[in-house]
């Protein structure tokens, strides 16, 4: 059986087994490959990204499937609809105390929608909450994180 050139890519990309894993000590990484997930609805992938409040809610709609309220819960129809518009965009980081912020949207009368990670002892960032915040807030953060004293 012969196999084209197209046979051949598909089974390298089937062997990649993916996207490559974000640098977890990046907070911009970690926020885009959450998105890219969120996009794709690709729940374990999202997993590695997430604290384990968040952890149990993917499991959990992991479990419950794509009728489930954990399901809805996070792809509430207003965050997919503006996430997909934003195409993977991200930006920032900008810092709440040591937390970093991205904004990962912004709907049409100024408001960001943002993912807050925060660095945990092994400086790995995971993502712990999502917020809305104005454009004005967004701004205002910091582009560094607050030092420790």
């Amino acid at each position: 059986m012969r196999r084209g050139p197209g046979a051949l890519l598909l089974l390298a990309l089937a062997a990649c087994g993916g996207p490559p894993a974000p640098d977890m000590k990046d907070p911009v990484a970690v926020a885009q490959a959450f998105v890219e997930a969120y996009n794709t609805r690709d729940l374990p992938r999202m997993l590695p990204l997430v604290d384990q409040i968040n952890m149990d809610a993917i499991k959990a709609a992991l479990a419950d499937g794509p009728e489930s309220e954990a399901w809805r819960g996070i792809f509430a129809p207003e965050m997919v609809a503006i996430l997909a518009r934003e195409q993977g965009k991200v930006e920032g980081p900008r810092y709440d105390r040591r937390d970093a912020v991205v904004k990962v949207g912004a709907s049409g009368d100024g408001d960001v929608y943002a993912i807050a990670l925060s660095k945990g002892k092994d400086d790995r960032w995971l993502i712990v909450e999502n917020s809305v915040l104005s454009e004005a807030e967004f701004e205002a953060m910091p582009v560094e994180p607050a030092k420790r004293k």
